[in-house]
């Protein structure tokens, strides 16, 4: 009986220590299994890094293209900014100052021919952040300062914007000129009510026949054809304009 007991127990014990000791075996299928999911963890894995590759190289272009715009956007603004501060260097005499505004007239830059010359043709320009310099002359002083006024002939440096022109630097000598006058002597050959013919022998337009308009003065009621006479005048529009006579013989 107790033979038989042991007997029992031993087996109880054997079986017990084989069945922990085993593990169940992978079968084929289950190996073939496990390999298809590791492949295909690994497809997943390339699948997504080409998906994010591919997502970056579409970005890229996207973004030169605005890297690209804003270059190009940069270059046009640069191109017309640099068109309207296109500047010019022009010399003019100045008609009229009025605050930060002077008018010039461009066509004839020294003194005037008769007083309203130029008024018709004037140019304006505004001078308000200009560089002002005075051109040195014989009596040029380092302390003298650059006097924009009416008279003078200036040298202006200026650029077109919105339809304004604005001066960056203005030069000049300071110098007033005045208007311009002629002196011519000769012989009358002509006299009327408003005009005297002179064949002039000296002076301005020697050699030459003139007609002198006499509206701005008067001629002495004793002048006569043949008197020498020494006439000053100012021409304007192709017509002289006799500011004075002195008779040699009166």
């Amino acid at each position: 009986m107790v033979k038989k007991s042991l007997l029992l127990a031993l087996n109880l014990l054997l079986m017990t220590s084989l069945l922990g000791s085993c593990t169940p075996a992978k079968t084929e299928e289950t190996i073939q299994s496990d390999k298809n999911t590791v492949e295909e963890e690994k497809s997943d894995e390339k699948v997504l890094q080409g998906n994010s590759v591919e997502h970056e190289t579409e970005n890229e272009p996207a973004a030169n293209s605005m890297e690209q715009n804003d270059e190009e956007s940069h270059a046009e603004n640069q191109g017309e900014e640099d068109v309207v501060r296109q500047e010019k260097t022009v010399e003019g005499y100045v008609l009229d100052v009025e605050g930060n505004t002077i008018t010039v007239d461009l066509e004839n830059p020294e003194g005037r021919n008769y007083s309203e010359e130029g008024l018709d043709r004037g140019v304006e320009f505004d001078i308000t952040d200009a560089e002002k310099e005075v051109i040195p002359t014989s009596g040029y002083s380092e302390d003298r300062e650059c006097r924009i006024k009416t008279g003078i002939t200036v040298s202006i440096t200026y650029y077109e914007e919105n339809g304004k022109n604005i001066v960056t630097k203005i030069s000049t000598d300071n110098d007033e000129k005045e208007i311009i006058v002629y002196v011519s002597s000769g012989e009358i050959e002509e006299i009327t009510d408003k005009s005297m013919k002179v064949h002039v022998r000296e002076g301005d337009y020697s050699g030459e026949r003139l007609v002198f308009d006499t509206t701005e003065t008067s001629i002495p009621e004793d002048a006569s054809v043949n008197s020498t006479v020494t006439v000053t005048y100012y021409l304007k529009e192709n017509t002289y304009y006799a500011l004075s006579f002195i008779f040699d013989d009166l």
